[in-house]
C-alpha cells in the first residue's frame, strides 16, 4: 500500500504548478479543462491499481465512496486533481453542509465553478447525487433565462458527471455541453466514452475515445517531455475500456 500511496503522491506533485498555465479556448466563453488530464488519468490508473490488487478489499469494509469521483471526476485542472482527495475527508465531517453549500453557491451573482466542482463531489461522495442534480437542474433553467451561455455549459457538464454517476446514462447524453463541438473540452468526449462503455456501444465509444486522444495530443505540444511522460499511462481504448468498467462497476 505504501508503494500506491507514493505513486500517486508523486502523479499529484508533479507540475500541478504548470499544467494551470495551459488552458485554451475555441471561444470567448468557452473553457477547455485538458490540463489536468495527465495528473488525473494517473490518479486513475493508481485507483485502479490499488482496487484491483485488494488494497481496499478488507473484511467488513466497503469500497470508499469517493472511487467513483476519482474515476472520472477530476477534471478541471491540477490542482482540483489533489483537492478531490481532500473533498472526501470534509464530506464527511461536513455531511448535512454540503446541500446548503451548493444551494447558496448556485445563488450567487456570478458562479464560482471550482467552488461548485468541490462542493457537488462532496454530495457524491455521500451518496447525495439525486440532491445535487435537482439543483443542479434548477440553475441550468436559471442560466438558460439569463442567457448566460457560460455558465449554462459548465453546470451542464457538473450534471453529466452527476448523472453518470446515478447511472442515468441517456439523460446525461441528451444534454448540449455534450454535443458543442465548438469548444475543445476533454470532457465532452471522455464522458461520452465513458457512458457509450457503460451502455455496451463500443464502436461510438471507441470514436470518442480517439477525439479525446486528439485533444490530449494537441495539449500535449504545450507541455515539456518530463510531464509528457506521465500521458503514456493509457495508450489504447482496451486499456482504458478495462479501467472504466472496473472504477465504475
Amino acid at each position: 500500500m505504501s508503494l500506491f500511496l507514493d505513486t500517486l503522491n508523486q502523479y499529484l506533485q508533479l507540475g500541478i504548478e504548470n499544467f494551470s498555465d495551459h488552458l485554451t479556448t475555441k471561444t470567448k466563453y468557452g473553457a477547455i479543462f485538458v490540463a489536468g488530464m495527465p495528473i488525473i488519468i494517473c490518479v486513475v490508473i493508481c485507483y485502479a491499481w490499488a482496487y484491483k490488487n485488494g488494497a481496499w478489499k478488507r473484511k467488513g469494509k466497503a469500497r470508499p465512496a469517493y472511487m467513483r469521483s476519482m474515476s472520472i471526476g477530476l477534471l478541471h485542472g491540477g490542482h482540483l486533481a489533489l483537492q478531490r482527495l481532500v473533498d472526501y475527508h470534509e464530506a464527511q465531517a461536513e455531511i448535512d453542509k454540503a446541500e446548503k453549500k451548493l444551494e447558496k453557491l448556485l445563488a450567487e451573482h456570478h458562479l464560482h465553478f471550482r467552488q461548485l466542482e468541490s462542493t457537488v463531489a462532496k454530495l457524491e461522495m455521500t451518496r447525495k447525487e439525486a440532491a445535487a442534480v435537482k439543483a443542479l437542474k434548477s440553475a441550468m433553467e436559471k442560466a438558460q433565462r439569463e442567457r448566460k451561455v457560460h455558465e449554462e455549459y459548465e453546470i451542464g457538464m457538473l450534471l453529466v458527471e452527476m448523472l453518470i454517476y446515478k447511472g442515468d446514462w441517456n439523460e446525461a447524453l441528451s444534454y448540449k455541453c455534450l454535443k458543442d463541438e465548438k469548444i475543445s473540452d476533454a470532457r465532452r468526449p471522455l464522458y461520452k466514452a465513458i457512458i457509450y462503455i457503460l451502455s455496451g456501444e463500443c464502436e461510438e465509444a471507441k470514436s470518442c475515445w480517439e477525439e479525446f486522444n486528439m485533444i490530449k495530443e494537441n495539449f500535449q505540444l504545450c507541455l515539456n517531455s518530463e510531464s509528457l511522460q506521465q500521458y503514456e499511462a493509457i495508450n489504447d481504448f482496451s486499456e482504458f475500456e478495462k479501467l472504466v468498467k472496473l472504477l465504475m462497476s
